[in-house]
């Protein structure tokens, strides 16, 4: 059988043999019209340039001639070497076309040339020698120059004659030339073009017809054959192909049935947890839901299921909620997402919401590709009602606490009464230690009830507009004593023109003794804290930095985590107090946050919205 290579082999020795023979006869026809050219180019138009030469030679000798005649003096040195100059190069070319001679009759013009050309120099040379010649010798002087002009142009034009016959001989050959080539490329053409819009379709149609059923089983489409029955690789190809089309659709029967298994059993997976999960996928299509889903949102399966979630977000606002919150989350990787409370049939419930990015390998893109969200609703029911029976457990303690503290209180104040008779040094001691416990249990007793307003969502603020220097002044008064027990040296920059802003005094001024209380703690003695105000966009930023040891990163990440002590765990508190700060500020649309390296201090900024 002939290969698909021996076919391909065969046209191309086919193309070439054309191009062969049109450039054989191209050089046949183009080297009769050069041999036919030869003779015209070479010898007539050297004759014609020697005829012109001899010409102007001619006249420059004939001016000097006439001026040495009729003129005295006329003589000079520069005529005469022109007059030399121009009577070689008339020789010279004159010599030249007696060598020359290719027409008929220009023989004759020659050896007349040089008869002519010998009478007038003679009679040049008797009027030199004439004291005064007549005009008659000047007449005849004139006749022999234009016998040899007349003679010159008889060369002249027996070789323009000859150009002229010759050229129309080449231009009849040059059209024979052109017409003989352009039957034969027409032929070639024709040929050609047969040849090319037959030849390859009968090796391209089979191809056209593979790709397009190649795109076909790409779309999934498997019940595709090619009909080819050549003898040559085309064909075992198309058998291969139907045989491969074949396999694939027995191998996409048998995944369907595969993945149908997967997704019921993934399905009942999914259905049997508690908690509520939605899959999300890169169109925003819900593709997935299970019943405590259902049962929360009142939704039934059809009006969410196969949706896009923002437009069931427009008609349940619980599921409006769950993708705001999904939002946010994605936005800013750190943002806190508070739990959802559902009140239905008379009972509570609180859910937790939790989302991730569902990523999977694309062999085909060989990269990662993001195909959805899964979000999770976890119950936090039973969890929330723990929290919140400790929240009211720790508010009735820290009242309980409070009356016998108050006790404790003025009973020390009347110790330190002198009415009540003078202590000596010890007992002064061991009363400024109850004092300063006291102080610690109090400062604790009032984080505790603000922690426990804040569980309970029940933050009473205040607001009103404030200038930004009242709280610098409330707070670094408060603090005077720590500063200067430590010798701590405060240096404090306020922008000018700052806005006033509006807030909760006492709230914010709480953070800032907080915070400078810290910065004072966990500064060395005799060092430095820098407290900066300044305008920043739409906001007024507070920033207290301190020259202590420095938070690691790992700490900074849950410092404002309640309960949380990090660095030196001392004995000043229970960990609530930037919990507490956080919230506050996040009551009051302000923002709190810490930058921090180990060795280096600590900077804590916050910042709230200024009064436009």
């Amino acid at each position: 059988m002939k290969t698909l290579k021996s076919k391909i082999s065969i046209g191309v020795i086919f193309l070439f043999a054309f191009v062969l023979l049109l450039s054989v006869l191209g050089t046949i026809f183009i080297n009769r019209l050069a041999q036919q050219s030869k003779g015209t180019i070479g010898e007539n138009y050297s004759s014609v340039d020697y005829a012109m030469k001899m010409i102007e030679s001619l006249g420059d000798m004939h001016d000097f001639q006439l001026r040495s005649i009729l003129l005295e003096n006329a003589n000079d040195s520069t005529g005469i070497n022109n007059y030399r100059r121009a009577k070689n190069i008339f020789e010279r070319n004159l010599y030249q076309e007696s060598k020359n001679i290719t027409e008929k009759g220009e023989g004759e013009f020659v050896q007349n040339l040089f008869n002519a050309y010998t009478a007038y120099m003679n009679a040049y040379s008797i009027l030199a020698s004439s004291a005064k010649p007549s005009a008659a010798d000047i007449a005849a002087f004139n006749r022999g120059y234009l016998a040899v002009r007349s003679n010159i142009f008889g060369i002249y034009n027996v070789n323009m004659a000859a150009i002229i016959y010759k050229s129309g001989r080449l231009q009849t050959t040059a059209d024979a030339v052109i017409i003989y080539m352009l039957i034969v490329a027409a032929i070639s053409i024709l040929i050609t073009l047969t040849f090319i819009f037959t030849f390859p379709s009968k090796i391209v149609e089979p191809l056209k017809e593979l790709t397009q059923k190649i795109k076909s089983i790409s779309e999934q489409n498997y019940d595709q054959k090619l009909e080819v029955t050549s003898n040559d690789e085309l064909g075992e190809l198309s058998s291969a192909f139907n045989v491969m089309a074949e396999k694939l659709k027995l191998y996409e029967a048998k995944q369907i049935d595969r993945l149908l298994f997967e997704q019921k059993r993934l399905e009942s997976v999914v259905h049997s947890f508690e908690d509520g999960i939605i899959f999300i996928d890169e169109n925003r299509e819900v593709v997935l839901v299970n019943d405590t889903v259902l049962q929360i949102t009142g939704l039934k399966e059809d009006e969410i299921l196969h949706r896009i979630i923002t437009d069931v977000a427009v008609r349940n606002d619980l599921i409006k909620e769950i993708y705001k919150s999904v939002n946010l989350k994605m936005a800013e990787a750190d943002a806190e997402i508070k739990p959802i409370r559902i009140a239905r049939d008379g009972k509570e419930s609180f859910f937790n919401i939790e989302t991730e990015k569902i990523v999977t390998y694309s062999e085909l893109e060989k990269k990662e590709t993001f195909i959805g969200n899964l979000i999770l609703l976890r119950n936090i029911t039973k969890f929330q009602e723990r929290d919140k029976a400790k929240t009211n457990l720790l508010a009735t303690v820290s009242h309980e606490l409070k009356t016998p503290l108050s006790s404790i209180n003025l009973s020390l104040k009347l110790l330190d009464d002198k009415r009540f008779g003078e202590l000596n040094s010890d007992q002064k001691e061991v009363v400024n230690s109850l004092k300063q416990q006291s102080n610690r249990l109090s400062r604790v007793i009032n984080e505790l009830l603000d922690y426990s307003q804040i569980e309970t969502g029940n933050i009473k603020l205040k607001f009103s507009s404030v200038k930004p220097d009242e709280v610098l002044d409330i707070g670094m008064t408060a603090l005077m004593m720590q500063t200067s027990e430590k010798n701590i040296n405060l240096q404090t920059f306020i922008e000018d023109d700052l806005p006033e802003i509006r807030v909760d005094l006492e709230k914010l001024v709480f953070v800032f003794i907080n915070i400078l209380n810290n910065a004072i703690r966990y500064s060395p003695s005799g060092g430095e804290i820098k407290i900066e105000v300044r305008k920043a966009g739409s906001e007024v930023e507070f920033s207290i930095k301190d020259n202590g040891q420095g938070i690691s990163k790992e700490d900074c990440e849950k410092l404002f985590q309640r309960f949380t002590q990090v660095g030196n765990k001392s004995k000043h508190g229970w960990g609530l107090g930037l919990a507490i700060s956080k919230e506050f500020m996040q009551a009051q649309n302000g923002k709190l946050r810490v930058e921090s390296e180990l060795g280096k201090g600590s900077k804590f900024i916050f910042s709230v919205p200024g009064i436009q």
